[in-house]
């Protein structure tokens, strides 16, 4: 999936909107009230829901009527509430000129760079990364041998490999001091995908690396502890009903049984350390023999009872799991947790497996957001470069855009 999401233009954006917003308000004569400024966050995050706010690709006509519908819904709250028609005139101002705006930071915050990859053969990763951004254009590569026709095919960017001998480390600084950018390949994908390439990675480089402050900032970790608790119980309240709906409609599934019928599924799982934990979950199964079916669950595994698949769909599933993160076994965002027969079988095979567990295990997390349902070893393994990333780079705000991208995943099926 895409990852560069253009930050710079995106905080530019909000803070223009911000201020045509206010413009408005004073060339209407409306009173300053809470409720006015409260729309505007509303306004930020329904253009992030629908897709409008990223600066990935050009301007396209159809967030004209997205914007346009979306405004006409705040601005009938802003008139309903002052009781000013005129503010018809302010809906239409304000779209026209937000689009206006849109449209030229578009040219400015969306650039397409020229790459090029040094190699010693053929990196298939790093090429489909390359050619799937919107942000580059893959101009080939060049082997490392015949570093000299890099210039001349006057690149704007060159991607190294990490491993290289003293005489290529030079040429690259001299690509460098000539104004041509550079970075290595585990940086590359790290920027463009936001994951860590397992199979490149080792222990020296995680020792070398910038990133994984949140393992030794104690501070970092008592907010993210704060939060998780101020969290769990507003939602908690919020969702009560939700939880018992949910309750019912799982014993529902088998009227007959009723009493005897369990809601709730647990399960161990390995948590933070690689300390063993009991998750709570809503079922979303049939009861069955673990023994006797794959210790994979896919989509449309035939164990999944219909209840299950629309509390799997909404994450109604998940909302047990808060008792976890009360009892400090979990947190709201982080590496999901695995299955402790899955999870002791893949750090056998997966390189570099066991960093997941520096950090408490998560709700939802950079994987979930960023890469589909995954059912076998493979996807394990590429989950596992997104989780690293979240563990080098995790912070209040990582945990933030993972919470508005978990919202769009419910709502729509698919994250940014």
């Amino acid at each position: 999936m895409k990852h560069s999401q253009n930050i710079n233009g995106r905080v530019t954006y909000t803070i223009t909107l911000l201020v045509l917003f206010e413009v408005i308000r004073k060339s209407f004569g409306l009173e300053v009230e809470p409720m006015f400024y409260s729309l505007f966050p509303v306004m930020i995050f329904s253009y992030y829901i629908f897709d409008i706010f990223s600066f990935n690709t050009k301007y396209r006509y159809r967030e004209f009527l997205i914007s346009g519908f979306l405004n006409g819904f705040i601005f009938y709250i802003l008139m309903t509430y002052y009781k000013e028609t005129a503010l018809i005139l302010g809906y239409f101002l304000y779209t026209v000129v937000q689009n206006i705006i849109k449209c030229s930071y578009h040219s400015l915050f969306t650039s397409i760079e020229k790459v090029i990859l040094l190699t010693d053969g053929k990196n298939p990763k790093l090429e489909e990364a390359i050619e799937n951004s919107t942000k580059f254009c893959y101009e080939g590569s060049v082997d490392i041998g015949d570093i000299d026709k890099v210039k001349a095919m006057n690149p704007d960017e060159v991607i190294y490999p990490i491993e290289m001998s003293g005489r290529i480390v030079n040429e690259i600084f001299n690509l460098k001091m000539s104004g041509i950018k550079v970075k290595d390949s585990m940086v590359f994908l790290q920027e463009v995908e936001g994951k860590i390439d397992v199979d490149s990675l080792s222990k020296s480089w995680v020792n070398s690396a910038k990133g994984f402050e949140v393992l030794s900032s104690g501070v970092e970790q008592r907010i993210k502890r704060f939060l998780d608790i101020l969290m769990s119980i507003i939602i908690l309240l919020i969702s009560f009903p939700f939880v018992v709906f949910t309750y019912f409609l799982v014993k529902l599934e088998n009227p007959k049984k009723f009493f005897s019928n369990p809601a709730f599924f647990k399960q161990k799982r390995i948590g933070a350390g690689g300390k063993e934990f009991q998750i709570i979950k809503f079922r979303s199964m049939r009861l069955h023999n673990p023994e006797e079916h794959s210790k994979y669950a896919g989509k449309k595994d035939d164990r999944i009872t219909n209840v299950g698949k629309f509390i799997r769909k909404t994450r109604l599933d998940e909302l047990p799991q808060i008792i976890n993160v009360l009892k400090g076994e979990m947190s709201f965002v982080g590496p999901r947790p695995e299955w402790n027969e899955l999870g002791r079988d893949y750090e056998k095979k997966i390189n570099m497996y066991k960093v997941r567990y520096a950090v408490k295990p998560g709700l939802t997390g950079w994987a979930q957001v960023m890469y589909p349902y995954g059912a076998n070893l493979e996807d394990a393994k590429k989950k596992l470069e997104y989780d690293i990333y979240y563990i080098k780079h995790q912070n209040v705000i990582l945990d933030i855009i993972i919470l508005f991208k978990t919202v769009k995943v419910v709502l729509f099926g698919k994250g940014i």
